[in-house]
């Protein structure tokens, strides 16, 4: 299989095992299973979210490649918002809210 056919069923695995892990914390949260499937369901829910934390530092270190500058220092680049073109921190106060001084 090559990297392309690779990366297309990226996606669609973690897409799964986030639908699987939400199932199974409903299961948990319900509080209708027996403590052995309780256990066996939390067991599961560990594996997944380790599973999908493995799959997005991948994500994460292949964008860290990508967005490497040729120095190879980073090359980080803030977002600006389309809509006003201001940045996102800029003209909020600490807790991320507007003020007027």
């Amino acid at each position: 299989m090559s990297a392309k056919k690779a990366r297309k069923h990226d996606a669609p695995d973690f897409e799964r095992t986030m639908a699987e892990l939400e199932e199974t914390v409903r299961r948990l949260e319900a509080g209708d299973l027996p403590l052995e499937d309780s256990l066996a369901a939390f067991e599961k829910g560990i594996a997944l979210v380790r599973a999908l934390h493995a799959r997005l530092d991948s994500v994460q270190m292949r964008i860290d490649e990508l967005t490497q500058a040729p120095d190879g220092s980073a090359s980080l680049t803030p977002l600006a918002t389309p809509a006003s073109g201001v940045e996102p921190d800029q003209d909020a106060g600490e807790d991320g809210e507007d003020y007027d001084e």
